[in-house]
């Protein structure tokens, strides 16, 4: 058996116990401190809801204020010497005065254990002391027993009833409901009430008025909440697509599972070959017409020409009156000019003297005549029948031989309508672009634009034989552009074409002032030489 401890060793403890006591309080409340610091720098600091920092000489105050004011008594409520609160640094200097711990005895210290359940503690902890087998199973069966009875409501006895002596009981706390007169009958008295009752901090039992919803909703019913959260995400999503979520599936038919020889794109692509095609044969058959139009026009002028002058009319001339004439329609005033220079002084010696064919309807009437004065002596009908035959069969020889001499012209002029055949081209092209409806159909083509040649200057070996990035520097590409107006132009002439510029120009670019020196038709271009490094030998001078 351990011995016990002695009464002097026990007082000794638990005076140490009572030392660390307050030490292990203010610890706490250090801790406490810091963390409520730490809290009121990270977070906002609560506010005093419900007056838990109105003492009751703050309420005395108070209610001394509104006493002062109902009465009206300037004197206090305007004399300077009057307090009805007290100054804050000596509510804070009796707070702290007030939270100064008293000190414990020896009395107080076998009270809190009394109270707290400890008071056989240490006999306990010097009688643990390791139990048999035997006690330690009967110890957890009891331990078992206890718990079941715990668990099935059943009361302990009488003996728990001793054990309950010793243990601290805890007041009943009974609902004290807070009753407050009318205030429509008497505002004052109720708001004296109020205030001294401090009706506005809650308490339990009260009912909790919710003046949003219906007191007849209960919130903790299911479908109360099922239908507050549809009403959310309907708020919430009402402008959104209510199928998004849901994934939309198309199902193929015949048509799609295979592929047709006619597909959509196919047929835009022989559609759009169709159309061209179609210009195309459109085109031709309007070049076509439009180079009918020119030989049977050109035709008819030469025809006119050979009836009126007599002139033979050969390949030389068609091309000559065709090259004239095919993009001009002069006028009656112009002939003369237009006949002067086809029919020069070169035509009429080339064509010597003219001859007349039996044909000819001049010899045909003077053959007629004669034919007449000889037949005097035959008869009217005889003369009538055989000039009737002569007529007759002369006249389709006529015709032949102006069908063979027309066919003839106009196979000459085919030929050289033919060989201009880009101007009847281009010709078409900008009748079909002036009846053009759209932009697409208006730029056809691209035209060049003619520029004037110019060289500043410079002759052609210069030209070959320079750099390009010399003849920038003599001459730049900006200044050479088409759309520049004729006044800019000549100023740059007049500037770049100085004598002087241009004999510097040379100077600098081919190592002279004048042009380059040619022989046997080559051309010599300056080539800078490497610079020859000198080996002099140095003297050394003799030493003194």
């Amino acid at each position: 058996m351990p011995r016990k401890k002695s009464e002097a060793k026990k007082a000794r403890e638990a005076a140490r116990k009572l030392e660390e006591v307050p030490e292990r309080v203010e610890k706490e409340e250090d801790d406490e401190k810091s963390f409520e610091g730490d809290d009121e720098s990270e977070e906002s600091s609560e506010e005093d809801d419900y007056g838990e920092l109105i003492t009751e000489e703050v309420e005395d105050g108070i209610k001394n204020v509104l006493k002062a004011i109902r009465e009206n008594d300037k004197e206090k409520l305007l004399d300077p010497k009057v307090r009805f609160f007290e100054d804050p640094e000596k509510a804070v200097e009796k707070m702290e005065k007030s939270e100064r711990y008293k000190p414990v005895y020896l009395k107080d210290y076998h009270r809190m254990n009394i109270l707290s359940g400890n008071t056989f503690a240490d006999d306990e902890e010097e009688n643990n002391v390791e139990e048999s087998y035997v006690s330690q199973q009967k110890a957890e069966r009891s331990q078992l027993l206890n718990e079941i009875k715990s668990a099935f409501g059943e009361d302990e006895g009488e003996d728990e009833g001793d054990e309950d002596f010793l243990k601290k009981k805890t007041p009943s706390s009974k609902k004290v409901s807070v009753e407050l007169p009318d205030p429509e009958q008497d505002g004052e008295k109720f708001l004296e009430e109020f205030v001294n009752n401090q009706a506005w901090i809650p308490r339990k039992g009260d009912k909790i008025v919710s003046l949003d919803q219906d007191p007849n909703m209960q919130e903790d019913d299911d479908e109360f909440e099922e239908a507050v959260e549809k009403f959310e995400n309907a708020y919430n999503f009402r402008y959104e697509d209510p199928n998004a979520a849901t994934i939309v599936s198309y199902a193929r038919n015949q048509a799609t599972l295979r592929r047709s020889e006619n597909s959509s794109r196919r047929r835009k692509r022989e559609d759009e070959k169709h159309k061209k095609e179609q210009e195309k044969v459109e085109k031709e058959k309007t070049i076509q017409k439009k180079k009918n139009e020119k030989v049977h026009k050109l035709t008819d002028v030469l025809e006119q020409l050979k009836k009126e002058y007599g002139a033979d009319i050969n390949q030389e001339m068609v091309k000559k009156i065709t090259d004239t004439l095919l993009d001009n329609d002069f006028k009656d005033d112009e002939w003369d000019t237009v006949l002067s220079e086809l029919f020069d002084e070169e035509f009429y010696q080339q064509k010597g003297k003219p001859s007349w064919d039996d044909d000819d309807e001049i010899m045909a009437d003077f053959h007629a005549d004669q034919d007449n004065d000889d037949q005097q002596s035959d008869t009217a009908m005889e003369t009538s029948e055989v000039s009737a035959k002569k007529s007759r069969k002369e006249k389709v020889k006529e015709k032949k031989l102006k069908k063979k001499g027309k066919k003839e012209l106009e196979e000459m002029v085919e030929d050289a309508v033919e060989q201009n055949k880009l101007k009847i081209i281009e010709e078409v092209e900008e009748e079909r672009k002036s009846r053009a409806r759209t932009k697409e159909e208006q730029d056809l083509k691209f035209r060049y634009r003619e520029v004037s040649p110019e060289s500043f200057g410079l002759t052609t070996r210069d030209i070959f034989a320079a750099d390009d990035t010399q003849l920038n520097q003599y001459i730049g590409l900006k200044k050479l552009a088409p759309y520049r107006s004729k006044e800019h132009k000549a100023k740059d002439k007049r500037k770049v074409t100085k004598a002087k510029r241009l004999r510097e120009w040379r100077k600098e670019t081919f190592r002279g002032e004048n042009e380059l020196d040619v022989q046997n038709d080559e051309i010599k271009i300056p080539v800078d030489k490497p610079k020859k490094t000198s080996h002099k030998k140095k003297k050394h001078k003799p030493s003194a």
